[in-house]
């Protein structure tokens, strides 16, 4: 398991790289109204990493774990999506917490939510989404 939570980690410094990059390049280049540069481009560049760690997981940390067939990456993605939104709930609720508890700075308390949300993000991913399944579920 602990190779595992290394790897996780690699994919989730992979999946800021690439959330940060499209987030720059759509508000650099392509969007320039509120809307468009403070909902839509967070909410493209989120998704953006959210993808590419999901095939990170799929094809390198639980490979062993999945059916390689479109249906069954499928479902997974709906899955792992569900559990980086409950892992998102959870950050934000941290980190308010320990900003209520402590007086932290934010910064403090967002790198302290960031621990917590990403423990559970791999603790759901390894019992929840990337559990071996057989291939008539």
């Amino acid at each position: 398991m602990m190779q595992n939570f290394i790897k996780f980690v690699i994919r989730g410094v992979a999946g800021a790289v690439v959330d940060t990059s499209v987030l720059w390049i759509l508000t650099t280049y392509f969007f320039h109204s509120y809307f468009t540069k403070y909902v839509l481009s967070p909410a493209i560049s989120s998704e953006s990493g959210i993808a590419v760690t999901y095939v990170i997981c799929y094809f390198w940390i639980w490979k062993h774990r999945v059916h390689n067939e479109k249906s069954d990456f499928l479902k997974r993605f709906l899955h792992y999506n569900l559990a980086l939104l409950i892992s998102l709930v959870l950050k934000i609720g941290f980190l308010d917490l320990v900003n209520e508890l402590f007086h932290f700075h934010i910064i403090i308390c967002n790198i302290l939510a960031l621990c917590v949300s990403g423990i559970f993000s791999f603790f759901a991913s390894e019992k929840f989404v990337f559990v071996k399944r057989s291939k008539k579920q």
